[in-house]
């Protein structure tokens, strides 16, 4: 078992990365005070039922099964949880697991958060993305008015355990999902990191190989970012939403019907377009960024979109000011440029030139 110790600002906690961690985490709750409430994804516990039933062998374990998709991250379905830890006579000094991927993991982050004014919460990410991002950092949220993410808080976990065995039953869009959040990670550290993630995604998608070293190098990345800039504060942090505001914009203008990865995937492209179109990079280095990762799949959906509706959304984003789109750019693998204020023409013309991009690779 290989554990990483983050250091934030309000909390310290351990992500423990394996095969069979989940017995360690077992025994720990076992032996705590109080009542835990884990909520599963329903096809997790479908998939893995023997697993989660053990988890929460106890009359002091509760199991709530949720339906995870994206129209089910609202208010509605906090309000939900709410009402069964009321039921139950959930206190302060109780516990919620969150059993699944990053939909799971963010609105069971969310309650924890806000029930009581806070409680603690253990993140046990069921799926690549979760694993090697959404897990850590303390992100919380819910979806608002079809805008991402629009409601949330800051609210670091007790414990994350990542056991690398539900990996085995990821469908394939799941994997390609991951692999765009792994993506980015490529362009925030130096030449050295982004061949590295460049081998690991081929052997991710091509083999479906999962190293436990490319979950760690992508979580202590993360971690030595969120431990700078715990609240998104000083700018640090922003590096990590490179293609996101894209992203969020393609999600939400297609009504969720692309994974978040798919849609990073896309983000990051246009970012790159972008840099490109403002002088960070040259023509030839955004055709070797683009041939270096044309084993990564573009969802054609967002070929089909309507640039407006992308724009308004874009707007929408939290991390928007002003009503003006301020990007996540690069120059170079390592060389990273916030807040670039950019046009809704150089938008538009990114996404068109996206599709011309892969004809050409």
């Amino acid at each position: 078992m290989k554990k990483i110790n983050i250091n934030t600002q309000s909390r310290s906690y351990d992500v423990n990365i394996g095969k069979n961690v989940l017995t360690k985490m077992a025994s720990e709750l076992k032996e705590s005070d109080g009542e835990v409430l884990f909520i599963c994804d329903k096809n997790v516990y479908d998939l893995h039922r023997e697993k989660i039933i053990s988890l929460t062998d106890s009359r002091k374990h509760h199991l709530y099964l949720f339906n995870s998709s994206e129209r089910n991250k609202t208010l509605k379905s906090v309000e939900l949880i709410y009402k069964y830890l009321k039921k139950h006579n959930f206190s302060r000094t109780d516990k919620i697991v969150a059993i699944g991927g990053g939909i799971v993991g963010d609105i069971a982050g969310y309650v924890a958060a806000t029930y009581m004014r806070g409680i603690q919460y253990y993140q046990v990410p069921t799926t690549l993305l979760s694993m090697v991002d959404s897990s850590v950092g303390g992100k919380t949220g819910v979806n608002f008015l079809n805008v991402k993410n629009l409601i949330g808080s800051f609210h670091q976990p007790e414990k994350v355990y990542i056991d690398l065995a539900f990996l085995s039953t990821l469908p394939d869009r799941e994997i390609i999902s991951g692999a765009g959040e792994i993506f980015k990670y490529a362009f925030l550290s130096d030449e050295e990191n982004y061949l590295i993630i460049r081998d690991y995604l081929l052997k991710i998608l091509l083999q479906r190989k999962f190293h436990e070293n490319m979950i760690s190098r992508c979580i202590q990345f993360k971690a030595s970012v969120v431990e700078k800039d715990e609240f998104e504060k000083s700018g640090l942090r922003k590096i990590l939403n490179l293609g996101h505001t894209f992203a969020h914009g393609f999600e939400s203008a297609l009504r969720f019907k692309i994974k978040h990865g798919e849609a990073v995937i896309a983000g990051v492209f246009c970012s790159l377009i972008i840099s490109k179109k403002i002088g960070l990079i040259t023509d030839l280095e955004l055709h070797k960024f683009a041939s270096d990762f044309e084993f990564l799949p573009v969802n054609t959906k967002v070929f089909r979109v309507d640039t407006e509706n992308i724009i308004r959304y874009m707007k929408s984003d939290k991390k928007t000011s002003g009503n003006r789109i301020k990007l996540v750019l690069v120059s170079k693998p390592g060389n990273v440029f916030i807040d670039v204020e950019v046009t809704e023409k150089l938008i538009k013309e990114s996404v068109v030139e996206l599709s011309e991009l892969f004809e050409s690779v």
